[in-house]
């Protein structure tokens, strides 16, 4: 019996066996992301695979882990097929952006809802976590309201889907964390968003 360990999205694992199964295969595979990097360890030792689509094999917890091996993207996609297709999708964010002074989508954020059921949906039960943002017109007390109210509008329309999800959580930050840096008092159609993480 083998068994995979496929590291994708995850930037440092620490993997300690402790009763492994015959042959224990582990690839670190493309995470998008410039850093990326996994410790294998066993009670004999470890190695570390800083490269991508390179990969260990583990015979028992009591034995080193194989030297590293490399291995092409189409032989990853060819013996590991059953796992990457099980395997959970990327965490995601999306900005959706509101009408001045208002808590109302821009008909452009309108039209990508139905794309973000989608993408939650995909990925039940999912951990969504829902954060408001104003530009700097107004007061930081005003602000931060609006924020809020801009958040709670997406939770409202997630929570009429009925989609199960293990975690949902909801914060404004009023114009503490620009997206577009700007003076006091102006009025900026990119700082006023509401970015949805789903993983």
């Amino acid at each position: 019996m083998e068994v995979v360990v496929i590291v994708a999205w995850i930037g440092m694992l620490f993997a300690s066996l402790m009763n492994t199964p015959a042959t224990t295969t582990v690839v670190l595979v493309d995470n998008g992301k410039q850093h990326n990097a996994i410790v294998v360890e066993t009670k004999a030792g470890s190695v570390v695979i800083d490269k991508v689509n390179h990969y260990v094999n583990l015979s028992s917890s009591t034995q080193k882990p194989s030297e590293i091996k490399s291995i092409t993207q189409a032989q990853i996609d060819e013996k590991f097929k059953s796992v990457i297709i099980n395997a959970p999708l990327k965490p995601m964010s999306v900005l959706l952006y509101f009408e001045n002074n208002s808590n109302n989508l821009t008909d452009e954020s309108l039209n990508k809802l139905p794309q973000i059921y989608k993408e939650i949906k995909a990925r039940v039960p999912a951990d969504v976590n829902i954060i408001g943002h104003t530009d700097t017109k107004g007061s930081d007390k005003i602000n931060n309201k609006l924020s809020l109210k801009r958040a709670m509008k997406i939770k409202e329309w997630l929570t009429q889907k009925n989609i199960d999800l293990k975690n949902l959580s909801v914060h404004g930050y009023g114009e503490s964390d620009l997206l577009v840096k700007t003076a006091d008092d102006v009025s900026e159609s990119q700082n006023r968003r509401v970015e949805i993480f789903i993983k």
